[in-house]
């Protein structure tokens, strides 16, 4: 079975078309997000739904063969992003092939996040194994609301 290497969060990935050799932009620990207005976390709440917010994140995922002689042939792979309570916030699943070479670079992108509250959201990748998922590794970052400064509050420049 194929092994997943690393996981990482960043705002982008990009790879050398010539090298192949790989660029990692931006990798997010932490997330700042202006904190919704109450009546709005009422509303989501009242229809069991989640807040959305615009963020343009890529999850990239590294998985090599677990012997380099032998094919691994269409492997599956699935992502599942969790929020802080613990709900699934979304799922997404996709074939992979290590039949040609020794390893793979997957990509998710998630061009809208949903927000279920400040906390640690994880994403736990899992890999398929006949009609099982095995959960091979997770990821994770921080979601906070950004804090809005006093009305009253002096700032200066330096």
């Amino acid at each position: 079975m194929a092994r997943l290497m690393f996981a990482v969060i960043a705002e982008r990935v990009s790879a050398d078309r010539f090298s192949n050799a790989l660029d990692i932009h931006n990798v997010i620990e932490q997330i700042q997000v202006p904190a919704p207005p109450p009546d709005l976390v009422a509303k989501a709440r009242a229809k069991k739904q989640h807040l959305a917010g615009l963020a343009r994140l890529t999850l990239l995922l590294h998985w090599r063969r677990s012997t380099v002689a032998k094919s691994e042939g269409i492997l599956h792979q699935r992502v599942q992003l969790v929020a802080p309570n613990g709900a699934i916030l979304s799922s997404s699943e996709q074939p992979f092939s290590l039949r040609e070479g020794n390893y793979v670079r997957n990509l998710v992108i998630f061009e809208v996040l949903p927000i279920a509250g400040e906390g640690t959201y994880t994403a736990r990748i899992s890999l398929k194994s006949g009609k099982r998922w095995n959960e091979v590794g997770e990821t994770s970052f921080e979601l906070v609301y950004a804090k809005a400064a006093p009305p009253d509050a002096k700032v200066r420049l330096q």
